[in-house]
């Protein structure tokens, strides 16, 4: 489908607006837009100083390892940037673990903090399990004796009556009551008579009190209920080991050393592959320099063979001119039982005899 003359000016429009960034701060930015992941990437494209850090190093490990030929510098090269790269894990982990001690005791305090609100918005699905799991610690007492003094205050709030049916659930939770349990009627009963109504009340509730003097009354009731279940959650947290949770705040800094998260083990990997990467370059490297020497030293003791040669060869001497070897002539066979000496002996000193006056012309007459 054809774009229309008004959709294409208005993409004109628009793309005239896209002039890219113009700031110093926005062109650096985009500038690193195509870094990738420094750990473990292929064909990484490298921060400045990154890679004059790199230059520096393999300098150094030249000047240090001295590589004998183009492969060897290439590994030399090699070892530089995974040594950049394991320096870069190091320093990752080193600031990450600096990081978890310098704040080991808050993060143990608001971990407490932190469970004890989870639990509590579970209260109205779950009251029984909450209150008991609230119990359990001190943060989770104090934050049921606060819930305790809220509805206490405004039970008892003087300048207008504040209760109302979210306070009646509210308590009943707090008991670790279900909505429908035997002793929502209770509460119930006595909530609406602190509205005036005095339908669900047992006969002894506030006998012979009307009007206004019930309402006290229950309202009387109430607060002394919140006081008999606060009361009991003091003795409760008087109870509780301190000791050992305060062991267990000051052990806080020694767990920070070891980090379990999943982002930690895998920056752990990544260090451990960049090590072994560095060992193989290293090993390649000594691989490729064992070689290089091992074939020098070849060629040396090939060359003092051949000038050495008896035969008379040299690798100074042209193949094409070298005399052909004369063929030898095979020895008499030996007759058995001569006590002469026998023809082979006789052809060994002949042909002895022969060499020498080869070499020396003046043995020949």
């Amino acid at each position: 489908m054809p774009i229309s003359e008004a959709k294409l000016a208005a993409n004109r429009r628009n793309a005239a607006k896209s002039t890219g960034p113009r700031t110093p701060e926005g062109k650096e930015r985009s500038r690193r837009n195509a870094l990738k992941h420094v750990l473990t990437g292929q064909g990484v494209a490298l921060p400045t100083e990154d890679s004059a850090e790199i230059e520096e190093r393999f300098i150094a490990l030249q000047a240090d390892l001295r590589p004998s030929t183009e492969l060897s510098e290439e590994l030399v090269r090699r070892v530089a940037f995974l040594s950049v790269r394991v320096r870069r894990c190091e320093k990752h982990e080193t600031s990450e673990t600096a990081r978890r001690i310098r704040h080991a005791i808050a993060q143990f305090d608001d971990g407490r903090l932190a469970a004890v609100e989870a639990q509590a918005d579970k209260l109205y699905q779950e009251p029984a399990t909450t209150v008991r799991r609230l119990q359990a610690t001190p943060e989770g007492i104090d934050w049921l004796l606060k819930e305790w003094a809220t509805l206490r205050a405004d039970l008892n709030y003087e300048e207008r009556n504040r209760w109302t049916t979210n306070h009646r659930s509210q308590f009943d939770a707090l008991l670790g009551l279900n909505p429908g349990g035997y002793r929502i009627a209770r509460i119930m009963a006595l909530s609406e008579a602190v509205f005036g109504s005095f339908h669900h009340l047992d006969k002894a509730d506030g006998d012979g009190l009307e009007g206004p003097a019930r309402v006290e009354w229950a309202r009387g009731e109430l607060t002394r209920l919140i006081d008999v279940e606060v009361a009991r959650l003091n003795e409760v947290r008087a109870r509780i080991d301190h000791e050992a949770i305060a062991a267990d705040r000051a052990e806080a800094v020694d767990r920070a050393l070891f980090d379990a998260s999943p982002a930690s083990i895998l920056a752990r990997k990544y260090e451990a592959a960049a090590e072994r990467a560095l060992y193989k370059a290293l090993k390649e490297f000594r691989q490729v320099e064992a070689e290089a020497a091992e074939g020098k030293e070849a060629s040396v003791t090939l060359s003092e063979e051949e000038i050495c040669d008896p035969v008379g060869s040299s690798l100074h001497d042209d193949p094409e001119e070298a005399p052909e070897a004369e063929p030898e002539e095979p020895p008499a066979p030996e007759t058995p039982g001569s006590d002469d000496v026998s023809p082979v002996e006789s052809s060994s000193d002949d042909a002895i005899g022969a060499e020498v006056a080869d070499f020396d012309p003046s043995l020949r007459e």
